[in-house]
């Protein structure tokens, strides 16, 4: 399945035990990497992408938990939830590297440091597309 089968396939109903990766689907960049890398759990099982603009009920959830999902995607694995650079790392092992994009994105995550230290300017990137689009960020 692509990630763009898993992004459409995602039912509305799916068990908290689901692996999953929520991201703004209205942010640009943040659809392109969901979209681009080429997720797959490590056991094989399928990785599902979940605009949060249209999963109102995990961000509810999310947010009980205690993970504000404005402030980074949200990887959910094996019943573990990673948010922000320590999803990107979390992420690294899945992403597939090929091509151009692939390779960034590997070498941006491989390093929690790296991840760290850049992940907050993607958030800005982030906040700077939705802005021009008219948007504040997830509600």
């Amino acid at each position: 399945m692509t990630s763009q089968e898993a992004e459409r396939s995602e039912p509305t109903g799916a068990s908290e035990q689901d692996d999953f990766l929520l991201y703004d689907g209205e942010c640009p960049f943040c659809r392109f990497y969901a979209r681009k890398s080429g997720f797959q759990t490590p056991d094989g099982r399928p990785l599902a992408l979940i605009d949060a603009n249209r999963a109102l009920e995990r961000i509810s959830e999310l947010r009980e938990a205690g993970c504000e999902v404005d402030e980074g995607m949200v990887l959910v694995l094996d019943g573990r939830s990673y948010q922000g650079a320590d999803a990107m790392t979390a992420l690294e092992a899945m992403t597939s590297g090929t091509g151009w994009f692939g390779g960034l994105a590997k070498w941006f995550a491989s390093n929690p440091k790296r991840a760290r230290a850049f992940y907050p300017w993607f958030r800005r990137l982030r906040r700077v597309a939705l802005r021009v689009k008219g948007r504040r960020g997830l509600e």
